[in-house]
């Protein structure tokens, strides 16, 4: 898998036809991908069979449940994307994020996404002060094409 790293420079130049629309969608991993979805559930289930085999306690089983679950709920929550004219705002059960495009200073596109980064250059911080979006099942190119367009507006 290769990324490409894009800074505000090195973006090529993108039509007038981004510009025009605003574009949103809505990514649930959980329903996406059911096979991965079935193997998840199933391997979490039986470890979770398995504590309570082994300490036969409902408190046990329900502590352990949500130290299980609660760090996947980027996996089992739809999360709604929307880029909008001037922001991006991303969207989840009890989560909500505005950034303004003027925020991001770089970008990196990978198979699943693309990370905003808020440096010029690649930092470890990255991870931590981006913003991942995920394409789902919204086509890439339209979705990059927007943040290439929103990034470098001079092109």
């Amino acid at each position: 898998m290769t990324d490409i790293h894009r800074t505000n420079q090195e973006v090529d130049s993108v039509s007038d036809e981004a510009n025009l629309n605003d574009i949103s969608w809505t990514v649930h991993p959980f329903v996406e991908n059911w096979k991965r979805s079935t193997f998840l559930l199933l391997f979490l289930l039986s470890i979770l069979v398995i504590i309570y085999i082994s300490f036969k306690s409902t408190i046990y089983l329900l502590f352990s449940a949500i130290l299980l679950i609660a760090p996947l709920y980027k996996y089992f929550l739809p999360f709604h994307f929307c880029c909008r004219k001037d922001h991006l705002v991303v969207t989840a059960c009890c989560y909500k994020v505005e950034r303004e495009w003027s925020d991001f200073r770089s970008f990196y596109v990978d198979k699943n996404g693309v990370l905003l980064s808020p440096f010029a250059k690649p930092t470890r911080l990255e991870n931590f002060r981006g913003t991942y979006i995920r394409f789902g099942t919204h086509p890439p190119e339209e979705i990059v094409n927007y943040i290439q367009d929103k990034l470098n507006p001079e092109s």
